[in-house]
């Protein structure tokens, strides 16, 4: 054997396979040496001594010579070290010394790992450790196999026994704790060890997920550093804080930093850019999964614990609202969590919609809040333009509508865009080119539904062509829909959202008669704004149990707000009348309703359209509210003879002698019975085979009459009352 190097000038590893290489070189060597002073071995393994000799390069001039082989031994530790020395520093990055440090194992507890990474890389050693262990069955090294093999007292073997304790560190993050070795009625000194699959891939320098985690989690890792999506203040004091408190003296304890609001994928974007900025990956786990039956919470989050500590990675839960429920279910599994996080995660991001009050006390993580409220409209529409760059469009397409009608998320803009995309492919669009329609409809999907479940859709058809309504009350309309088309230039780009903290909304009254106009009116203020509208059931809102009404109002704004509708409430003095002097608990309980339903109304940013026949019983503090009020008169003759025109369909068959003028004049109705008596005639002209004329008009009109309790006498209608009988 040639002459050692000098320990001090020894080179640095260039890589972790060339450590890993010279430790297995040292761990043969010491195979070597227990091959030769093994006691006989039984004659059935005589056969394979020969063999062994071979894979060991055990030559026969060595079997006198133990000293000499302890000597090479000693030499190569020292060796190892001073390579190791000499590395510290480098950029070359190795695992197993690594690990080492973070879970301060002992040289004996190294000198384990390598032995059974020996197995996991070469089957060779299967069967050189079966021959050394006198039984060709056990091809992994036993508990005492390897005490034997790296220790030299009794005492010492029988201290690190509690090497294997299922608490230390070699149990708890490296080898199986399962199988064989978790039979508790083999002798510890019999059990084999086995390294996981998950530490083999970490020591040879893999970063990969464990299989278990990947019911729940995903690993990212892309390190290049890319944008972040975050405010330029906002990301430096991310950077900064973790910054500080993962160096130098103020490195004491994990970094905990809790985002709340509703963009998780936006936020979920940010954070990855902000972990690759600082070198480090990303494992995401997804807390609604986490919680699911079959899920062994507390072993997952010991699986991600040691990810986290022995890649040093980046810890990041999202859908953390699951874990806060009112009836505090989760307490326990809220405080497993946070302590697994103290103990071994050295930054971590827990994403939830709302803000989480959490009490530290007894923890020693580095806690922030982080709020991400909704973008505004400057920030949806610098959305909209970035990622609209990557969709085909249409010119006709403006953005800005969409940015002023759509609360979106950075999410929900990118998948309303990639919706639109498939819309345009499934409807044969050349090109892929994406109309307004199809985007519209793609958004209308990222809308939330579950409001459908207190609130009825309405599916707008009516134009501004089919409302006949007098000139000021038209103009008002206009005026609603240009508070809404221009809110985002208004709110966002001039600043006016800095001078309002709730109000940002429209609410609307609309009151009149029955039949005169108010639902077609909320339906064209949808229509031309491309919004959907929602007519509010009162009756499954109300509730007689306390605190029901005010738990389904909330669900109404809150599914709302996501789903960007329009809250129609027809017959609003039923909800929204006056509140009453309180002479009991019935009316102290009905005045907290109108006055929580005054606070959602206040602080919903879309439109709320209050329709009522009676507008001298609504209550004083939703007037105050109003930002629009509507009076929806009973329609004159020049407008009754309107309606009555632009009632009838392109399509449908009439008779030349239809006389708007005298039905306009006889028949003094509002627009809800005119609509009626036209439907009504029409299906009479079916039966009959025939165009619709005035005799069918006059039949419905007579059974309208009834309908309302009015007296239909056959000498008022002159001169078509000869077309009826009257009974």
């Amino acid at each position: 054997m040639p002459e050692p190097e000098d320990n001090e000038a020894a080179p640095p590893y260039s890589s972790n396979h060339e450590y890993l290489a010279e430790e297995l070189q040292r761990l043969e060597l010491r195979l070597k040496l227990r091959m030769l002073e093994a006691p006989q071995l039984d004659s059935g393994l005589s056969q394979m001594d020969e063999e062994i000799h071979y894979l060991l390069d055990v030559q026969s001039t060595d079997e006198d010579d133990t000293n000499l082989l302890t000597a090479k031994i000693n030499q190569l530790e020292q060796r190892i070290a001073s390579r190791l020395r000499a590395s510290h520093g480098q950029e070359v990055r190795l695992i197993l010394p690594q690990v080492a440090s973070t879970l301060n194992l002992s040289s004996l507890e190294v000198n384990i790992v390598i032995a059974c990474l020996a197995a996991e890389l070469d089957r060779k050693y299967e069967r050189i450790y079966a021959f050394l262990q006198n039984d060709m069955t056990d091809k992994r090294p036993s508990v005492e196999f390897v005490l034997g093999l790296f220790t030299g007292s009794e005492e010492e073997r029988v201290a690190a026994r509690l090497l294997f304790d299922a608490h230390a560190p070699l149990m708890k993050f490296l080898l199986e704790r399962k199988g064989e070795f978790a039979d508790s009625r083999t002798p510890l000194i019999a059990r084999p060890l086995k390294l996981e699959d998950w530490a083999v891939n970490l020591l040879l320098g893999y970063e990969v997920l464990d299989e278990r985690l990947t019911k729940a989690a995903s690993l990212d890792t892309l390190v290049i550093p890319q944008r972040t999506g975050f405010p330029e203040e906002l990301e430096q004091n991310l950077l900064r804080f973790v910054k500080h408190y993962s160096s130098g003296e103020e490195r004491r304890a994990g970094s905990l930093l809790y985002c709340s609001g509703p963009d998780e994928a936006g936020k979920l974007s940010g954070i990855r850019g902000v972990c690759s900025k600082l070198g480090l990956t990303v494992l995401v786990a997804d807390m609604d999964k986490l919680l699911l039956p079959e899920v062994d919470f507390s072993e997952m989050l010991r699986l991600l614990g040691r990810h986290a500590l022995l890649e040093h990675a980046a810890l990041c839960f999202t859908g953390f609202d699951s874990m806060v429920t009112e009836d505090d279910r989760y307490r326990v599994k809220i405080r497993l969590l946070v302590e697994m996080l103290d103990t071994y995660a050295p930054l971590t991001f827990i994403l939830g919609e709302a803000e989480w009050g959490i009490s530290l006390t007894g923890f020693q993580l580095n806690f922030m809040q982080i709020e991400f409220p909704f973008p505004d409209a400057a920030v949806r529409k610098q959305a909209w333009t970035n990622f609209g760059q990557d969709y085909r469009l249409s010119p006709k397409i403006e953005l800005a509508d969409f940015s002023g009608s759509f609360r979106f998320t950075s999410g929900q803009i990118r998948a309303a865009l990639n919706g639109g995309e498939n819309i345009a492919v499934w409807n044969g669009s050349s090109g892929a080119e994406v109309s307004a329609k199809d985007l519209y409809e793609a958004c209308y999907f990222q809308s939330s539904r579950k409001i459908q479940a207190l609130a009825t859709k309405i599916r707008a058809m009516y134009t501004w062509d089919m409302l006949v309504l007098p000139g000021e009350q038209l103009s008002q309309l206009r005026e609603i829909c240009h508070q809404v088309k221009y809110r985002s230039l208004v709110y966002g780009e001039w600043g006016f959202a800095g001078r309002l903290s709730l109000g940002r909304g429209l609410n609307i009254l609309f009151s009149g008669p029955p039949g005169s106009g108010k639902t077609m009116a909320a339906e064209v203020i949808a229509t031309e704004l491309n919004l959907e509208i929602y007519k509010i059931d009162v009756s499954q809102i109300v509730s007689k149990y306390i605190g029901e009404t005010e738990k389904n109002l909330s669900r109404i704004f809150d599914e709302a707000e996501t789903s960007n509708a329009i809250l129609f409430f027809d017959e609003a003095d039923a909800l929204f009348g006056k509140r009453s002097e309180v002479k009991d608990a019935h009316d102290r309980y009905a005045n907290v309703e109108i006055s929580y339903l005054l606070q959602k109304m206040e602080e919903y940013t879309g439109i709320v359209i209050l329709a009522t026949n009676l507008n001298q019983n609504l209550d004083d503090a939703f007037a105050r509210r109003l930002h629009f009020k509507l009076e929806f008169p009973f329609p004159e003759k020049n407008q009754r003879a309107q309606i009555w025109r632009g009632m009838f369909p392109v399509g449908a068959p009439l008779d030349p002698d239809m006389d708007y003028d005298f039905m306009a004049e006889k028949f003094i109705l509002a627009g809800g019975n005119i609509k009626n008596i036209a439907f009504n005639a029409a299906f009479y002209a079916a039966h009959e085979g025939c165009a619709i004329g005035m005799k069918q008009i006059m039949l419905a009109a007579k059974r309208e009459y009834l309908k309302l309790g009015k007296t239909f006498l056959q000498s008022d209608y002159a001169p078509y009352h000869k077309l009826i009988e009257v009974k």
